[in-house]
């Protein structure tokens, strides 16, 4: 692997570690920020409904403070461990934002976004095996 190459993977994995960090201190915000109150009714032809999300919250709250040490491990160490915990994270944060969509459509929209950056960036730096090269006469070079 080049230099070139080695200096643009760590690049895009920092990048990826500051996107998730982000997308987990939005995600944690959120949370916090409508654990207090439940602001969510429902109205409809029989009557008055009070949505309680207050476990789906918490579990925004977990998985924005994951996002955020997740980012930040991937930042320090950059190991297939980190990078393996990462994308489980990054997915279980998606699928806890696709829940909250109809509640949330924007903030969920704009966590989405970043995840999936983040996650797109992370899929552009994993170590790849080094691919023999071929000289012009079509043979493998030595």
């Amino acid at each position: 692997m080049r230099h070139d190459e080695a200096h643009m993977r760590d690049r895009q994995r920092m990048l990826a570690g500051v996107l998730l960090a982000g997308a987990g201190v939005l995600d944690a915000v959120a949370g916090v920020t409508d654990l207090d109150d439940d602001p969510y009714v429902v109205i409809t032809q029989e009557g008055l409904y009070h949505l309680d999300l207050t476990g789906w919250l918490w579990a925004h709250v977990v998985t924005g403070v994951l996002m955020v040490l997740g980012g930040g491990i991937l930042l320090i160490v950059g190991r297939r461990w980190s990078i393996r915990f990462v994308w489980a994270v990054a997915v279980v944060g998606i699928a806890l934002q696709v829940s909250l969509l109809p509640f949330q459509p924007v903030w969920a929209l704009m966590v989405i976004g970043l995840l999936m950056a983040a996650l797109v960036l992370l899929r552009r730096c994993r170590r790849e095996t080094p691919r023999d090269e071929v000289n012009s006469a079509g043979r493998p070079s030595r």
